[in-house]
């Protein structure tokens, strides 16, 4: 249904003239008489009596009229949620991270979407990679933020990546292995460790680094998806914590926990990425939050990089 026509027909029934009606659309008489004519075909029956005197609806002209406006505002409703929409002033959007992210990053990000955009609807789940990438699949949600090192961009997926974000060994202040230097990092092995689920790549990286044998696997105490929970264990135990510098940047900054010096230690970081379906725009919303991540990421990596390490932001895989 052209909704130009409907608009013609409505201004036409206003009119009750060709002429005015006409001058008011802009068109010629001829043009608006096709258009009418056309509508007619269209919908297979007479919508004006025409004579000397001007126009009058029929009796389907009546009922088409009726439906007409209401199909009118209609699209006028539709074009202002769409208009909304790109202001993020409406909407909804579904989104997955992992669990850094989604305590450095994102809690930020989430409060000043709150306040500047309170209408709009957000659905946040945070999880590992695997559970979030098969959510994704299922169009259950638009994109999700993780570390991306094992996710295979054959899936009908695209990947977009992100500053890197740089990890370490932490324990709390006054814990004994603060009281002396250490000469080895094998010492840490003298206390349990606590990590969230790690990536292939950087438990093999810190297992050479430990020099522990590859069948052996690398020996967590404590696997927990909650960075937040794996602060306070680390905070009130002799664990030692695997985690991010964002991770635990407010930590630091108090002073109750505190940063390993261990010798030789290679350069241990998450490799961040946004992943979506592929082919697939990403909504208004989506697409702020996207840019948002990207600035924190880069800034938080900027922040934490160890000396030499490379601080630019990759655009593409």
């Amino acid at each position: 249904m052209d909704l130009r026509k409907l608009r013609h027909m409505v201004t036409l029934s206003e009119e009750l003239n060709f002429a005015r009606a006409a001058k008011k659309v802009h068109l010629t008489q001829s043009a608006l008489s096709r258009s009418i004519q056309s509508l007619e075909e269209e919908l297979g029956g007479k919508l004006f009596d025409r004579d000397l005197q001007g126009v009058a609806l029929t009796a389907i002209g009546r009922q088409v009229l009726k439906r007409a406006r209401e199909l009118l505002a209609s699209a006028g409703n539709l074009q202002h949620e769409v208009t909304l929409m790109q202001k993020r002033e409406l909407g909804d959007v579904s989104f997955g991270a992992g669990p850094f992210p989604g305590a450095t990053f994102l809690p930020p990000i989430l409060a000043e979407l709150a306040r500047d955009y309170p209408r709009l609807s957000v659905e946040l789940e945070i999880n590992n990679w695997e559970y979030l990438a098969q959510h994704l699949q299922d169009e259950r949600m638009e994109f999700f933020v993780a570390e991306v090192r094992g996710i295979s961009t054959h899936r009908g997926i695209s990947l977009q990546r992100m500053a890197r974000q740089y990890g370490g060994a932490f324990c709390r202040a006054g814990h004994p292995l603060m009281a002396t230097r250490i000469r080895h990092a094998r010492e840490i092995l003298g206390y349990p460790l606590a990590a969230v689920r790690m990536p292939t790549a950087v438990s093999q990286t810190l297992m050479q680094f430990l020099e522990l044998p590859e069948p052996a696997g690398m020996p967590l105490n404590l696997v927990c998806d909650n960075p937040n929970a794996l602060n306070y264990v680390a905070l009130n135990s002799d664990s030692i914590l695997l985690s991010t510098y964002a991770g635990v940047k407010d930590e630091l900054a108090k002073g109750s926990l505190v940063a390993l010096d261990l010798p030789d230690m290679p350069v241990i970081y998450a490799d961040m990425g946004i992943v979506s379906l592929a082919g697939r725009s990403l909504s208004p919303t989506a697409t702020w939050l996207v840019e948002r991540m990207q600035d924190y990421a880069e800034k938080l990596s900027e922040q934490f990089a160890p000396l030499g390490a490379g601080k630019k932001r990759i655009k593409r895989a």
